[in-house]
C-alpha cells in the first residue's frame, strides 16, 4: 500500500493526486486535517463545545492519540497533491482496534490532560457507546476520515476510501465504520457500507455500518461528500 506523492496540481485536478501511507512523522500533520475537517461534525460540537477556537484545539490533541493508535495498529492512509497532505484515512487490522489496559491508560490521560471534566465525561460517553457497537467478529476499522477544505468535493475522499476498500477485499475481509453524519451514510452505502445499528450518542445520531467481505468493487462514479 505504497505509492508516491503527485507533480503539483490545482486543487481541481485531482487526477494528479497519490496516495501512499504516511510516516509517524507526518502523524501531526494528519491530525490538523482531521481536527479542521471535522470541526463542525455534530458529535464534535456537542462533545467539545460550540466556540470553534477551543473546539479545535482540544480536537486536534484528541485526534493526535487516536491517529496515533490508529498508525500503531494498522495504517493511515494520506492522498497528496503536489507534495502537499491533502486528505487522511485510517484503517486498522482486524482484532486490533480495541485499545489495550496500557493504551487505554494513556489515552486516558491524555483526555484528561487536555480537556475541562465535563468534556472528559462527554468524551467517555461517546467512546463507551461506540465501543458498544463495535462487531464481535474480525473487521477492519475505518476512520477517521477528513480532506482538506480546498480539495473538498473533488472525489479525493472516495479515492481514499476505494484504495482502502480494495486493500481489503484483496484478503476478503469485512470493514466497519462509524458517522454521525446522516449525508455520509449515503455516500458509504454507495461503497458497499450497510446500516447496521444507529443510536443516539449525547443526542446526537450515529450510524454503525459494515461491509462484507468482498462485495464487488464500488461504482467510482458516484458523489462523494468529502
Amino acid at each position: 500500500m505504497t505509492g508516491r506523492p503527485a507533480p503539483p496540481a490545482s486543487a481541481g485536478d485531482t487526477r494528479l493526486v497519490g496516495i501512499r501511507v504516511l510516516t509517524r512523522e507526518e502523524l501531526h500533520a494528519a491530525a490538523v486535517i482531521l481536527a479542521q475537517g471535522m470541526l463542525d461534525n455534530p458529535l464534535h460540537v456537542r462533545v467539545f463545545g460550540s466556540s470553534p477556537v477551543p473546539r479545535e484545539r482540544r480536537l486536534l490533541r484528541f485526534l493526535g492519540g487516536v491517529i496515533g493508535h490508529v498508525e500503531a495498529h494498522g495504517e493511515v492512509l494520506g492522498a497528496f497533491a503536489g507534495g502537499e497532505l491533502v486528505g487522511v484515512l485510517g484503517m486498522m487490522e482486524p482484532g486490533r482496534c480495541r485499545p489495550t489496559l496500557r493504551e487505554r491508560l494513556r489515552l486516558g490521560c491524555l483526555i484528561v490532560a487536555g480537556n475541562p471534566p465535563a468534556t472528559v465525561l462527554r468524551i467517555r460517553r461517546w467512546l463507551s457507546v461506540w465501543a458498544r457497537n463495535d462487531p464481535a467478529g474480525p473487521h477492519w476499522h475505518i476512520g477517521p476520515l477528513a480532506v482538506a477544505e480546498a480539495y473538498r468535493r473533488r472525489g479525493i475522499g472516495r479515492r481514499l476510501m476505494m484504495h482502502c476498500c480494495e486493500q481489503i477485499d484483496a484478503v476478503a475481509a469485512a470493514a466497519y465504520l462509524e458517522t454521525d453524519l446522516a449525508r455520509n451514510v449515503t455516500f458509504y452505502e454507495t461503497l458497499g457500507f450497510a446500516v447496521i445499528q444507529r443510536e443516539t450518542v449525547l443526542g446526537v445520531p450515529n450510524w454503525f455500518m459494515l461491509r462484507p467481505p468482498s462485495p464487488g468493487r464500488p461504482d467510482e462514479a458516484a458523489a462523494s461528500p468529502v
